[in-house]
Parts: C-alpha cells; sequence; structure tokens
C-alpha cells in the first residue's frame, strides 16, 4: 500500500491587515485543516521584507504550499518572493479589499477555506512590473492613486473607511497630466485615472478592468479621461457594476508593456499600497510568474468582451 503523500502548508499572516484578529482567524482554520496528512508551520510578520526571509525557508520543503493570510499588500510581499518558483502560494483573504481572492472566487467561511486549501487546484497565473515592482491585481496613477495614499496614511482601515475617502474626495479632485506609450501607441494630456491591470478589480468587486485575464499573457489598460460631474454617480455604478469599460471618456487596452514617460503626479498605487516612481519607466507582464492555488470550480476567463453601451457621442454636448 503506498503511504500518502504529506501536505505542508506555511500560513504567513499579517496580524494588521484589515480590522480583524487574523492571527486567531489563521489558528481557527488551522484546527479545520489539521489531518495526520498535514503538517503546518504559522509565521507572525514582523517587519517589511520579513516574508521574503520566510518563503526562502520553505522553497525546499516538499509539497509545500505557501498561504498568505492577509490583504492584497500581504499577498504581493509573498508573491513577489515566489515569481518563477515552484512552490504555490494560496490566499486566506483577510484585507480590506482582497481583489485577487474575490476574483478567484474564495469562499469566506472557515470550513470552505479549509477545503479550498485542502483540495484546490494549481494554476499559472501572470504578473505584472513596474519599476523594478511585481503587482497580481493593479497598478497605475491618478484618483485611485491618490486614495490609495490617503487611505495608507491613515490610521483607520477596513473597507468602510475606503468608501468614505473616495466619497470625500471624489468631486473635489483635479485630473493629472501624463504622457505614456501602449504597446507603441501613445498617449497624452489630463486623466481621471489609469489603471494597469492582472485582476479584474482592485478590491470590494469594484471591477476595473472586467475583461482580464490572469493567464492570458497580457495585461489590461484602463485609461479613465476627465468626465462631468453629473456622470460620477454612474461611473461607480458601472465600476461596482463590473461595466465600466462600457462607459463613455473610458478606453481599455490589452497589451505587454506600457512605457510611462511623465506624470505630473507624485501619487501612484501598487496593489493597493502607495509606490515612489522615477518616470520614465515601463509596466510590463510577467507571463506565468507564480503557480496559484485556485478554487477546483474556478474558471479563468473574462466577465464579458468589451462593446460600448454608452457611445462617447452621447455625450458629446456635456461640458466637463
Amino acid at each position: 500500500m503506498i503511504a500518502k503523500a504529506k501536505k505542508n502548508f506555511c500560513f504567513i499572516v499579517n496580524p494588521i491587515a484589515g480590522n480583524s484578529n487574523n492571527k486567531k482567524f489563521c489558528l481557527d482554520l488551522i484546527e479545520e485543516v489539521k489531518s495526520p496528512f498535514v503538517d503546518i508551520q504559522c509565521v507572525d510578520l514582523k517587519r517589511k521584507g520579513h516574508a521574503s526571509e520566510v518563503v526562502a525557508q520553505n522553497l525546499d520543503k516538499e509539497n509545500c504550499t505557501i498561504v498568505s493570510v492577509g490583504g492584497d499588500g500581504t499577498f504581493n510581499e509573498i508573491a513577489s518572493a515566489l515569481v518563477n518558483k515552484d512552490t504555490p502560494i494560496a490566499i486566506v483573504p483577510r484585507g480590506s479589499g482582497n481583489g485577487l481572492a474575490r476574483m478567484i472566487k474564495i469562499p469566506e467561511r472557515k470550513s470552505e477555506i479549509a477545503k479550498y486549501l485542502l483540495e484546490g487546484q494549481v494554476q499559472a497565473v501572470d504578473a505584472g512590473k513596474v519599476a523594478g515592482q511585481y503587482f497580481f491585481c493593479t497598478c497605475g496613477f491618478g484618483f485611485d492613486a491618490h486614495i490609495a495614499s490617503v487611505f495608507n496614511k491613515g490610521k483607520r482601515r477596513g473597507s468602510q473607511r475606503y468608501v468614505q475617502n473616495i466619497l470625500k474626495l471624489l468631486l473635489s479632485y483635479n485630473p493629472v497630466e501624463a504622457e505614456f506609450v501602449i504597446d507603441g501607441v501613445e498617449h497624452k494630456g489630463k486623466f481621471f485615472l489609469v489603471t494597469f491591470s492582472n485582476a479584474n478589480q482592485y478590491g470590494n468587486n469594484a471591477f476595473i478592468a472586467p475583461a482580464a485575464n490572469l493567464s492570458d499573457g497580457m495585461l489590461q489598460a484602463t485609461i479613465v479621461h476627465p468626465f462631468p460631474q453629473v456622470l460620477a454617480p454612474l461611473m461607480t455604478t458601472a465600476l461596482l457594476g463590473g461595466f465600466i469599460d462600457k462607459m463613455p471618456f473610458v478606453e481599455t487596452v490589452s497589451f505587454r508593456q506600457v512605457e510611462i514617460k511623465h506624470v505630473s503626479s507624485s501619487c501612484f498605487h501598487c496593489d493597493g499600497e502607495t509606490l515612489e516612481v522615477k518616470y520614465p519607466t515601463t509596466v510590463e507582464v510577467i507571463s506565468n510568474a507564480i503557480r496559484l492555488l485556485v478554487p477546483k470550480k474556478y474558471q479563468n476567463k473574462p466577465m464579458r468582451e468589451n462593446k460600448k453601451i454608452f457611445p462617447l457621442r452621447r455625450f458629446a454636448s456635456i461640458e466637463i
């Protein structure tokens, strides 16, 4: 009789991600996962850079899966250390947005997360890279980067605080001037935001790139031009409803590389965290960058094709 191979899990926990007691949640989850065929290690993150040290210590373990317990920023730090490595990574979503976890439909209940960890399937997925930093959800400049900057400077976390910042700053925000080239096509002018996406959302089901696919060797650029304030509620509805790519004042482009020549704002975000960027810089796709554990029934495909339902000509007479 052939002995069943043991699974090894290394849980890397960010204790302060989101608003919850992640350490207790993780310990309760471990009780759900425990079995004679599972070995478990649990490590709390102590400082920036600690995650890569823990990953390095586990790369040679047989049948090992690294488990990120935290938000998109935590996942970014851990997954960045696993690019082009054979060791897979799983997600236990405990952050404010949880964009990648929501995209691949990781459940929230401990018993269902345990089933995902034990029965999930490994899939090679892409990453993006900007200014030497990997990203797995989104990066970019403009309004979303401004919100990320304000949010990360605040003491309070959580999705409610994030929404409050958006509502407070939306109508007073001034677009940025920028110049960039997407796969040889130049874009220059004022922009409300420009987001480069690997995943289809920021988090909290705010779908900035509904056509994104994690394994197609491409990234998605969502370019939102300045729009009339009267359209703000509709644009917000489109973002949450998954049809922002169909709105006027919005362009979407699949690409492999972008050269950003200039941006008038210093705010730039990368997987929800602020990033210091010196221009010019490039954004590029890294195909099959990491091995991600996804739920058994997950199907990696776009929400829908991009087809405008609100032609720009309908709004041509509106003054911006």
